[in-house]
């Protein structure tokens, strides 16, 4: 699907196409190295026993009423007790970095895989860094992408210096399965993967989390906080917008928003699909499999003045027909499109700006 209506970012529709054209062969090549770390592993079990197994676990998380009742699966957590330990201070700028650490409230919503995730010790400290100053400001926490986490790097990611100059203060949160969340003999984002039940109880994890920061946040006086995110963190920062109505702005950056349709479509050669295939199952078995996390499955919670999507037109991670579906399914809203794709984010900066206008138009800034 062709995105519609590119903002103007001051290059010409040749220069766009061609920037577009380059960005997309560097997703493709990184697009392959991922399909293998999917694919990764041989099947336990026959092709008759995996499609039973697929069925048992449809039963389980595509119950009618997990979308009916969100609180049944995405239970709203306390008020954590958050440990802060000062990185460093910028006396000039009157800002200090700090490091956050708190417990997870998340308990895994299907009994018989919860021992087995419980036991991943370090999935349930919830790490991250903030940049704040004396008087709490309003708070953008900060989403990464699949296998990311890594703060130096997710730092300038996010031009989380330029967001503080603004006029915000900025909490980066690792999720889980990435940074220090990541068990021994796990490799980073081990979330997600074709391991559905980890996969689907981490976004509950990852929205339980998003949320206890969020209140603890507004606890300690932030006027105001949002949630932005890329690529994985773009469809966890569409997802809690379907949950949390106290978030003051939703903005999820090159996101995916259907994770069955990205499985299947980058898959399409891979073993694993082979596999599934040889097992009966098909694309909508997966899309049943997953629909209880979709942010495609209920109406955000955000006022559509506070929700924007930023999108690459040469995104092939990503592709721009998930960030066109999220628009009509968010009935509209604002889109701001750059020429590059998913890694090679070419002309990305006007979609910064678009942030700010954003921020300053709604009175969060």
């Amino acid at each position: 699907m062709k995105p519609r209506g590119p903002a103007q970012t001051g290059v010409g529709a040749a220069a766009r196409r061609a920037m577009g054209r380059l960005a997309g062969v560097v997703d493709s090549v990184a697009m392959q190295a991922m399909t293998r770390a999917f694919s990764r592993g041989k099947p336990r079990r026959g092709p008759e026993d995996r499609r039973a197994q697929i069925d048992a676990m449809i039963a389980v998380y595509g119950d009618p009423r997990l979308l009916a009742e969100p609180e049944r699966y995405f239970v709203p957590p306390g008020a954590p007790a958050v440990e802060q330990r000062v990185e460093s201070r910028d006396a000039g700028a009157g800002t200090e970095v700090v490091d956050l650490a708190f417990r997870s409230a998340f308990v895994p919503y299907h009994a018989p895989y919860r021992d087995e995730y419980l036991a991943l010790r370090e999935v349930h400290t919830v790490h991250g860094r903030m940049w704040r100053t004396r008087t709490p400001r309003p708070t953008a926490i900060l989403l990464h992408g699949w296998g990311g986490g890594n703060y130096w790097i997710e730092e300038r990611a996010f031009a989380v210096r330029w967001l503080t100059r603004i006029g915000l203060d900025v909490v980066l949160l690792q999720l889980p399965f990435h940074g220090r969340r990541v068990p021994p003999g796990m490799p980073a984002g081990a979330f997600p993967s074709p391991h559905v039940m980890r996969t689907n109880e981490a976004f509950a994890q990852a929205v339980s989390d998003v949320r206890a920061l969020t209140g603890w946040l507004l606890s300690r006086g932030a006027p105001a906080v949002g949630v932005a995110g890329m690529s994985l963190g773009g469809y966890t920062t569409a997802l809690v917008s379907t949950l949390d109505d106290r978030l003051a702005f939703a903005v999820p950056m090159i996101p995916a928003v259907d994770f069955a349709d990205l499985l299947w479509r980058h898959g399409e050669s891979s073993p694993a699909r082979k596999r599934a295939e040889e097992a009966g199952v098909q694309k909508h078995h997966l899309e049943a499999l997953f629909r209880v996390h979709s942010p495609l499955a209920r109406p955000p919670r955000v006022a559509a003045a506070r929700r924007l999507i930023v999108a690459g037109e040469g995104d092939r991670i990503c592709p721009p027909d998930h960030a066109e579906r999220l628009r009509v399914h968010w009935d509209g809203c604002a889109i701001h499109w750059f020429p590059g794709g998913h890694l090679a984010q070419v002309g990305r900066g006007a979609g910064f700006r678009a942030v700010r206008r954003l921020l300053v138009d709604t009175g969060v800034l």
